[in-house]
């Protein structure tokens, strides 16, 4: 079998210093890097990150499958299965519409890959959050 070229418009580097179109929701900055609206070839529905001060806390319920990786602090995920702390190198796996509240224990930073239908789910709710940042 022929040995491939290597393609770099294929293969992408991302960091939280370069994503642009950060949003924010309840306390918590972050940003889409891959999603499937505007990367269509993409087979899951978002890759981004997170970034929340101490304390910031937000409610979620997710219509879609979504993993959380901590790359800096500690989280905490409270839902009726009960309580689960995180830090750096741990991942949190939280199903489709498992009702929840997400809690930065410490200055924060992570990244979260969700599944599709992701784009389907939130196209709305990114365009308002991209509006109100812009304001």
């Amino acid at each position: 079998m022929p040995r491939q070229q290597f393609d770099p418009t294929l293969i992408q580097l991302f960091t939280a210093e370069t994503a642009r179109d950060w949003m924010e929701w309840s306390g918590f900055a972050l940003a889409d890097v891959v999603n499937e609206d505007e990367t269509p070839a993409a087979k899951l529905g978002a890759v981004g990150f997170v970034k929340a001060p101490k304390g910031a806390r937000s409610d979620f319920d997710f219509p879609y499958d979504e993993v959380v990786i901590v790359t800096k602090g500690r989280c905490r995920v409270r839902s009726m299965s009960g309580v689960v702390t995180a830090g750096p190198g741990e991942v949190i796996y939280l199903p489709a519409h498992l009702a929840g509240t997400f809690e930065a224990a410490d200055d924060l930073e992570l990244v979260y890959v969700a599944s599709s239908p992701y784009g389907e789910a939130n196209r709305a709710i990114k365009a308002q959050l991209l509006a109100a940042a812009r304001q």
